[in-house]
């Protein structure tokens, strides 16, 4: 019997077992039979493909609906299903793929590249939820109206923890596992120290002597008040850690320094606060892709994948982004000793590989 003849209802079953939404719309695009299914059972089909590639939905869907007239930890009704809502979903679901194809060179470095492997479908589930959840947690807490001044204020904490509180500590460590990566990320590819862009420069031209990164003429100011906010806010009240190593050259072509190891440090917690498209975006524009994420960053389009563009896109954001740390792990900190758990062995457990998206199994192996 060939497939055409074949009832509608097993030919809609057929259709809502699609894993991806590509595979959907090819197999309604080879005849008109198969069309008119579709269209007949339109929105619940594409959703439950789209849930298939892009899921969980509902914590995509909290992204998406975010809003400031509303705190993100308050449930919301379900909106109904359309294809405007779908294709903001698809937007995001994209991104949280793209980190899910990034996740496995960042993750398994150096020594730990023997254990190097694609993510199963289990795993980029736990990656693509983690990712709306950090993304979530950036879209209400990494705004003007949170500054460094008001992030030890104990409501704010409250406010915070009030967000993470409904996840298991499970669900903690798979996010505290990509933030690592995307950690990973600013660090070596969207802001590399002078050390690195260094080391990489001697590696592909062995044998220029010119030095290839100029020593910028800023210089930390002395301040009795420095250790107490660089404890609290991860900054330093006189100078601009986004700022730094602005008098560097650009030669060979190659990316500029964000200065030597600590400047970095204070840069990379600066620009953990971008939500996941945002950093998707940056780090594409860094290795030369094209990012289709880029309609989420309100039209910004760097030039290449130069430390100016980043700077610029950065001051576009405001006074408040700079010299203002991430909060995440410290919130899950938080959170975590409210259980009566150990935040130091957790995070030992994510970077063991014991805990996160992708974990060992009984034989040691991932």
């Amino acid at each position: 019997m060939h497939i055409i003849d074949l009832a509608n209802e097993l030919l809609l079953h057929i259709f809502q077992s699609s894993t991806d939404l590509p595979s959907l719309l090819a197999l309604s695009s080879t005849c008109h039979h198969f069309h008119s299914i579709l269209a007949s059972h339109r929105l619940p089909t594409l959703y439950q493909a789209a849930e298939a590639q892009y899921g969980p939905l509902s914590d995509a869907t909290r992204v998406v609906t975010h809003n400031e007239s509303q705190l993100a930890h308050l449930p919301r009704p379900a909106p109904p299903q359309s294809l405007a809502l779908l294709k903001r979903l698809i937007e995001v679901g994209r991104v949280a793929n793209q980190w899910a194809a990034v996740y496995p060179n960042q993750k398994w470095r150096g020594q730990d590249s023997a254990s190097r492997r694609l993510l199963n479908l289990e795993e980029r589930h736990r990656l693509r939820r983690a990712c709306y959840r950090i993304w979530l947690y950036t879209l209400a807490f990494y705004t003007p109206s949170h500054t460094r001044t008001t992030r030890l204020h104990p409501q704010v904490i409250r406010t915070r923890a009030l967000l993470l509180r409904p996840w298991p500590s499970q669900h903690l460590a798979e996010m505290l596992d990509l933030h690592a990566i995307f950690r990973q990320v600013l660090h070596s590819h969207i802001c590399p120290s002078n050390g690195t862009v260094l080391r990489r420069h001697k590696q592909r031209f062995p044998d220029d002597h010119v030095p290839f990164v100029v020593t910028t003429g800023f210089a930390k100011a002395r301040d009795e008040c420095a250790g107490f906010q660089q404890g609290y806010f991860h900054s330093n009240s006189q100078v601009s850690r986004l700022s730094m190593a602005k008098n560097h050259k650009h030669r060979h072509g190659a990316v500029e320094g964000w200065g030597d190891e600590i400047a970095q440090y204070y840069v990379v917690e600066d620009m953990l606060k971008l939500h996941p498209g945002q950093l998707m975006h940056l780090f594409q524009s860094v290795v030369g892709q094209v990012s289709p994420s880029a309609g989420l960053l309100g039209g910004w389009d760097p030039v290449g994948g130069s430390k100016g563009a980043v700077e610029h896109f950065v001051a576009g954001l405001g006074d408040w982004f700079e010299n203002n740390g991430e909060t995440l792990v410290e919130t899950v900190g938080g959170v975590v000793a409210d259980r009566g758990g150990d935040m130091g062995a957790l995070r030992e457990g994510v970077e063991d590989g014991w805990e996160g998206v992708a974990k060992r199994d009984d034989g040691e192996g991932f």
